[in-house]
């Protein structure tokens, strides 16, 4: 999901001073902030077949807008000597509306699996903590409060990374929500 230009600006100026204070070796990417729904995968370039799979299966999707609210960062754990990802992360309460989207979309990704019988076999969604990347680091930020950053989530989008790119994703896709 993309951020609004507020959110945007909001979470970059907290990037920035995250790596002046925590010194860490690691740049902002402003252009590629966004906040994580679901990953389809690391394929250097995605099939026509998966493409379609994954669009239809968004265009299937029917969720409310909602506020997405992050209030603290921390450091993902990686393994020895690969970056860290420093992320903003939800509260602790459930975020209702960033889980509905986020289950919806799993269904619908589920539900053209051709060898599910029907809606009972479907695999549950697994546990999501809400967050956005802010940098890589080899250097680890403690968990720490930072001011709440939220904005009113009105679509979410397909993005595709390009390995090696340090430019925004490719948009393969958005759709608005209701």
């Amino acid at each position: 999901m993309l951020p609004d230009a507020a959110a945007l600006h909001a979470a970059s100026d907290l990037a920035q001073s995250l790596i002046v204070r925590h010194d860490l070796q690691a740049q902002v990417r402003a252009p590629r902030l966004h906040a994580t729904l679901l990953s389809l995968g690391w394929e250097d370039q995605l099939s026509e077949r998966h493409l379609a799979w994954a669009r239809a299966a968004a265009a299937r999707v029917r969720a409310p807008s909602f506020e997405l609210r992050f209030d603290h960062v921390l450091s993902f754990p990686r393994a020895p000597r690969a970056k860290r990802p420093c992320v903003l992360c939800a509260p602790a309460e459930p975020q209702l509306g960033f889980l509905r989207l986020y289950e919806a979309l799993h269904a619908a990704l589920w539900s053209q699996v051709p060898d599910l019988q029907d809606l009972q076999d479907l695999p549950r969604a697994p546990h999501i903590t809400p967050h956005m990347t802010l940098c890589y680091s080899r250097q680890s930020v403690p968990e720490q409060a930072v001011a709440p950053l939220a904005w009113t989530v009105q679509s979410f989008a397909l993005l595709h990374n390009r390995r090696g790119s340090s430019g925004p994703y490719e948009l393969l896709g958005q759709w608005p929500l209701e």
